[in-house]
């Protein structure tokens, strides 16, 4: 028997050609974060398979607010350069925010979140209570395939967590402990080994680049709806 509208949707594309979903793109169960310049056709995709609704917004004045920002249901993390009309947007929409002071801004490639825990980067550890605060969850320090690239190295949401091919055995048993979450290794794009730079994904959908395999794919799926 399938249970079908147990299934998460998921789909590749290239948003107006780019492979590079997750750069374009923060998600959290309710909402996402999306450069505000893409065409109509790829926020309607989001929309659509993620089930969220669709913030245009620049981040740090770039136009990829997945490199600069991390966010879960509670709130969202963003860099010291943020612009003032940013956090302006950002408070017209009702969502809590926090600038962390740290001299890296790529906050994106330097934090994993879900709705129950967070790993960071060493290097963002001195800002550990303000993130605790603004996602509600405990922040501790990590790495994937031996680097400090969490986000861009990995996709985790509340439902499944998938990581570098390169991640460690004892990586992965750390991330499955802080996470509660089986912890898959794969690729995407055809050999892409950073999964958070090329897919978008929460509960309810998975955005993939388009010129993810099949086998990968599968992979992909098998991570992020473990807990189906």
């Amino acid at each position: 028997m399938i249970f079908l509208d147990t299934m998460v949707n998921i789909q590749r594309t290239n948003f107006d050609g780019d492979p590079n979903l997750g750069l374009h793109t923060e998600p959290t169960e309710d909402l996402c974060i999306v450069d505000p310049g893409l065409s109509k056709k790829c926020y309607r995709r989001i929309r659509d398979v993620l089930g969220v609704e669709v913030l245009k917004t620049t981040v740090a004045g770039s136009s990829m607010p997945g490199i600069f920002c991390a966010a879960n249901s509670n709130g969202v993390a963003l860099p010291k350069n943020t612009e003032e009309e940013e956090k302006e947007f950002f408070d017209n929409h009702g969502i809590e925010w926090k600038i962390l002071e740290a001299k890296h801004t790529a906050l994106g490639n330097l934090i994993m979140v879900n709705d129950s825990a967070c790993v960071v980067s060493q290097r963002l550890m001195d800002s550990k209570k303000d993130l605790e605060n603004l996602f509600g969850v405990p922040v501790v320090s990590g790495s994937i395939a031996g680097r400090d690239l969490l986000g861009s190295s990995s996709v985790v949401t509340n439902r499944g967590l998938l990581t570098h091919r390169d991640t460690t055995e004892s990586e992965m048993e750390y991330l499955e402990e802080i996470f509660d979450l089986e912890c898959g290794i794969g690729t995407v794009g055809f050999g892409v080994p950073f999964v958070g730079a090329c897919i978008v994904a929460n509960t309810e959908g998975i955005l993939i680049s388009e010129d993810t395999t099949g086998p990968e794919m599968g992979r992909i799926q098998q991570a992020l709806e473990q807990n189906l």
